[in-house]
């Protein structure tokens, strides 16, 4: 009886183990496999891959994961192509724009659906636009007329996905460019009346009662077709997912457990989150998490999803001649 039971336990455990996908069946290496991986600055967004570490999600991999901090996505993405770290979380507007210019880069994770920037209002300038915060979207775009704006630069994917949004509702949109930091002290002094940034900046004046949550970029408010499909991925050069490809199947496998645990162990989420932003309250941390975990929960790139990105960046203005007749599916993994 013993010898049956012990049979059926192994074909339900072989059963269960095939509905898996591929990537998340890879058990940790026996000598943990080390390698460099470029952050796209200090924010929430950028952070992501810090959160994980701090759940244990690298070690369950046997990844010794080094992060390097650097000051943008760009950076971030030239780094990679220099050699210097093994991979990178960049944005598919540089994934795109390495492509273009040669550079053989693949997106391996699609780590924060959608777009990582909301738009808040002073809360003194919202008062007064007669349009709640609870109106249809083209109505609250059009009170937008008249208002300076902060964004972080012209080609950020805030400033592009607002301006089509603004183009689609018949006005033009005031932009002044600067530092996501400096977002919120400049809407305090009311250098500007609002302002485009990632968690946890936008937040900041919502919970002091100072701003007003006008736009939601990690809920989808505004049209699928004004936003990317994503804000960060993971890049590598195709010449490494070929050198080495359990890693790579490794690391997918880290975000993946990542995102598992966004539902089934939320509380381990906000503790490995509130742990690196030390300054976030209880209350904050409970605005943040209801948002961005919803982009956090971001599904894998397909060719679609890039053929949608290259013309949101050609919506900017840029020409990508060097891409027509591109196969977007070879710019993901696997």
């Amino acid at each position: 009886m013993s010898i049956f039971k012990n049979l059926l336990t192994r074909l339900i455990v072989v059963a269960l183990l095939a509905a898996l996908p591929a990537w998340a069946q890879q058990p940790p290496a026996a000598t943990p496999q080390q390698l460099k991986l470029g952050l796209a600055g200090q924010s929430m967004i950028a952070s992501i891959p810090r959160f994980a570490k701090e759940m244990g999600l690298f070690d369950k991999r046997g990844i010794d994961v080094q992060f390097v901090s650097l000051d943008s996505a760009n950076a971030s993405a030239t780094a990679l192509i220099a050699g210097s770290i093994d991979y990178a979380f960049s944005g598919p507007v540089e994934l795109i724009m390495a492509r273009a210019r040669g550079r053989d880069v693949v997106a391996i994770v699609n780590d924060y659906g959608g777009l990582g920037g909301s738009l808040v209002l002073a809360k003194s300038v919202a008062d007064k636009l007669g349009v709640a915060a609870s109106a249809p979207l083209a109505e609250r775009i059009k009170a937008l007329k008249g208002l300076t704006l902060a964004s972080p630069s012209a080609t950020s994917a805030y400033t592009v996905s607002f301006k089509a949004a603004a183009a689609a509702a018949g006005v033009d949109l005031k932009f002044t460019y600067m530092a996501i930091p400096a977002m919120p002290a400049a809407l305090d002094s009311g250098a500007v009346q609002g302002f485009v940034a990632s968690a946890p900046f936008w937040a900041l004046p919502v919970v002091a009662g100072t701003g007003v949550l006008w736009v939601s970029g990690p809920k989808g408010e505004l049209p699928a077709a004004m936003m990317p499909r994503s804000t960060s991925v993971l890049l590598t050069l195709r010449d490494t997912i070929k050198a080495r490809p359990e890693q790579v199947k490794a690391l997918a496998a880290v975000f993946a457990d990542f995102i598992d645990a966004i539902d089934k162990r939320p509380a381990d989420v906000k503790a490995a989150v509130v742990k690196l932003f030390p300054s976030i309250d209880a209350r904050t941390m409970d605005l943040l998490f209801e948002s961005e975990s919803q982009a956090w929960k971001a599904k894998p790139l397909n060719g679609a999803d890039i053929a949608h990105e290259i013309a949101y960046v050609k919506q900017s203005g840029v020409a990508l001649p060097q891409l027509d007749g591109a196969d977007p599916a070879s710019f993901v993994w696997p």
